[in-house]
């Protein structure tokens, strides 16, 4: 099982678990992303989610990392083409997300649901494609947006 699915099924976000958790958002991108092991954790960060998620530390260590997508179907596996032609209003939202997460504001959960917002927005206005608001929400909500809700 990987982190990714064990979120999934327990209907929590990265937000969420960063706040039960008390580990920075940012880390558990990192963790979530594959760019940091679960191996190459500290002790306080393994006990913390291993706490917050209900594992042992020895199950925490077992869960696998998110294997690569498959290219077989032409398409890249970086999407970053998908963060092209944004309104304003998005671009100005993932801006104060990604300030507020450095600063480590306490009302962050206000821009989450600003940035929730304004993807929703543009997709219920045509702006953006399904594709790009969930890429959008995944990248920087970590949700896939419709089963997630925004009381997290």
């Amino acid at each position: 099982m990987t982190i990714q699915k064990l979120l999934h099924d327990m209907q929590m976000s990265r937000y969420r678990l960063s706040k039960i958790s008390e580990i920075p958002w940012a880390t558990l991108a990192d963790i979530y992303s594959g760019k940091t092991h679960l191996s190459r954790c500290g002790a306080g960060t393994l006990s913390k989610l291993s706490k917050a998620l209900g594992l042992s530390i020895e199950e925490l260590l077992a869960l696998e990392t998110e294997p690569e997508k498959n290219t077989d179907a032409g398409q890249p596996n970086i999407k970053t083409y998908l963060e092209t032609g944004l309104s304003e209003s998005v671009q100005k939202a993932i801006k104060d997300y990604l300030q507020g997460e450095k600063a480590q504001v306490l009302y962050l959960d206000c821009l989450w649901n600003e940035l929730y917002g304004a993807i929703n927005a543009d997709l219920w206005a045509g702006l953006i494609t399904e594709e790009q608001a969930s890429y959008l929400r995944v990248k920087y909500l970590g949700s896939e947006g419709k089963e997630d809700g925004i009381d997290d």
